[in-house]
């Protein structure tokens, strides 16, 4: 197929009808240390975290086994990490995708020699545009137990799973409405509210932000029209790269999936 000239108004109409649940959005809003603060102390229920340290794309590279990209990690001013991970689509194995990207943040954590002492506390968050486990409940905590006995275990590891399709009227709900509905925005929530507005509309609704040029820029070199207007409204690029990069596809099988040419997906991959 031949390549088409993406106009930018094509571009940000498209980019409008994104939401922090996608990860082109979530990975530009996650540079930001003041949302990732926001949305954990709503998370963790501490209005009083702080977020030392951010990065969005956080990349751990294992030269003898598969390597991660973590959506976003943070580090909060207690030592704790936190990993925050955004899934539209239930087709993979959550459950051991967290076990694996909590094991290699830890093995990357920790020092040659260093004893267990020094292994950090770890949250594990994803959200997911789903309902994970079929309770219909908005929160997913997972406590380790003994089994037949009332003892509690903690080996410092903490999942959270946020189902971001369930509203029960809670705090968290509403934070997960401003997640995916593209015109809803909420005065609790002022920090990722703001952003998304100004990172999909620009500032009052005039001009870009350096944010939504970066965006526009990334699209316009790797997407013609109709591989955009597919990329949105079902996600199957971005979804077929994480299961190349997780190991689950080859790079043929994805792009047979995606209907497009190796080296053309190769381009998404990198």
């Amino acid at each position: 197929m031949k390549k088409s000239i993406i106009s930018m108004e094509r571009v940000k109409r498209v980019i409008s009808e994104l939401n922090p649940i996608d990860d082109l959005i979530f990975r530009k809003l996650a540079e930001s240390r003041a949302f990732c603060e926001e949305i954990l102390r709503e998370f963790m229920q501490d209005p009083e975290l702080e977020v030392i340290e951010n990065y969005s794309q956080y990349s751990i590279t294992n030269l003898e086994r598969k390597s991660v990209i973590l959506d976003a990690y943070c580090i909060l001013k207690d030592g704790k990490r936190v990993d925050i991970e955004v899934q539209n689509l239930n087709d993979i194995n959550h459950q051991k995708r967290v076990r694996y990207y909590s094991s290699v943040l830890t093995t990357n954590l920790v020092e040659k020699g260093s004893d267990f002492n020094s292994v950090p506390d770890i949250c594990m968050i994803y959200i997911c545009n789903f309902d994970l486990f079929k309770a219909n409940k908005s929160l997913y905590t997972v406590k380790r137990s003994i089994d037949g006995i009332n003892i509690k275990l903690d080996n410092g590891l903490e999942e959270k799973y946020i189902s971001a399709n369930i509203n029960d009227g809670s705090s968290l709900s509403e934070l997960m409405e401003v997640f995916t509905k593209s015109e809803f925005y909420s005065s609790k929530f002022p920090v990722i509210s703001e952003m998304k507005y100004r990172l999909k509309y620009g500032e009052k609704g005039e001009g870009m932000t350096e944010a939504l040029k970066e965006l526009y820029e990334d699209l316009r070199k790797e997407v013609d029209v109709v591989e955009l207007d597919r990329a949105r409204e079902s996600g199957i690029v971005s979804t077929l790269v994480s299961l190349v990069k997780d190991g689950i596809l080859s790079i043929d099988e994805a792009a047979k999936r995606a209907k497009m040419s190796v080296d053309k997906f190769e381009k998404y991959v990198k």
